[in-house]
């Protein structure tokens, strides 16, 4: 009994030590994640774009291995305009990666600790659905109006390794941004992140917006990725977006003239 006792008592206590690791690497990570996105500069044209300070998602990834991630975004009157996950791997890498994506239909630019580090065309296209009933005067039914079209999308990973091996994305229940314009004519907007298993780790991202254009107010969409996998996206059963595996060769994700673009920093643990 007294040895059952003892064994036990190892156990607890492996258990107590590895979590206070993984509360530590996390807290590392977070404060990490903070100052690399503090660093970025984004502009469009000569406007900077505003760093929204609080992060959109918290992340981890057990099936990768030991990393934490935090999701930040740059806006411009409201809309965002660029995203990056920055996070941080313990195991079975070590390196900090910031991963971008512009949201922009304009050219961006950044700069990374004062150096110019991203110079990029458009990142995605908002395109009409046409088919699409009109968005509601009301903000309550627009929200419905919303996650209503975004069932209507699904997402899909292929392997990185095996063309023939691929699987459906989980798209997170909840908007992870709600926005809105009036100088871009943007009545409603929302970001939903389609994300890997059971994590929030966004892989896909989906733009939707109530737009208005000569006095009609119609729904967009636009679609931007977040990891350098082959994707697709069906609406209702029919392909609208088919991006290719970008990597590897692993140079192809760090080019800054690319509107996906991972910078990699190596950081003590």
């Amino acid at each position: 009994m007294r040895a059952f006792c003892v064994m036990m008592s190892c156990l607890i206590s492996c258990v107590v030590v590895g979590q206070e690791a993984s509360d530590g690497q996390a807290k590392l990570a977070i404060e990490l994640a903070k100052t690399e996105a503090k660093a970025l500069e984004v502009f469009l044209d000569s406007e900077k774009l505003k760093w929204e300070t609080e992060p959109l998602l918290r992340w981890t990834n057990p099936v990768s291995g030991q990393i934490y991630g935090d999701v930040y975004i740059w806006t411009l009157d409201g809309r965002p305009e660029a995203i990056a996950s920055i996070y941080k791997w313990f195991s079975p890498h070590t390196h900090l990666a910031t991963e971008l994506q512009s949201l922009s239909e304009s050219p961006l630019t950044m700069t990374r600790y004062g150096a110019r580090a991203w110079s990029t065309g458009k990142g995605l296209e908002m395109k009409s659905l046409a088919d699409a009933p009109a968005p509601s005067d009301r903000p309550y039914q627009r929200s419905r109006q919303m996650h209503s079209i975004a069932e209507e999308f699904i997402a899909k990973a292929e392997d990185r390794s095996d063309s023939t091996s691929t699987w459906n994305l989980r798209r997170l229940p909840k908007p992870i941004f709600r926005y809105q314009s009036e100088k871009r004519g943007i009545v409603d907007g929302a970001m939903f992140a389609f994300c890997q298993g059971n994590t929030n780790n966004p892989e896909v991202l989906l733009l939707l917006e109530a737009r208005r254009r000569d006095g009609q107010t119609r729904w967009h969409y636009g679609l931007g990725r977040q990891n350098s996998l082959r994707f697709t996206v069906h609406r209702n059963g029919e392909l609208i977006w088919d991006v290719p595996k970008l990597a590897p060769p692993w140079p192809a994700v760090n080019r800054p003239d690319q509107p996906y673009l991972v910078i990699k920093s190596q950081t003590a643990n």
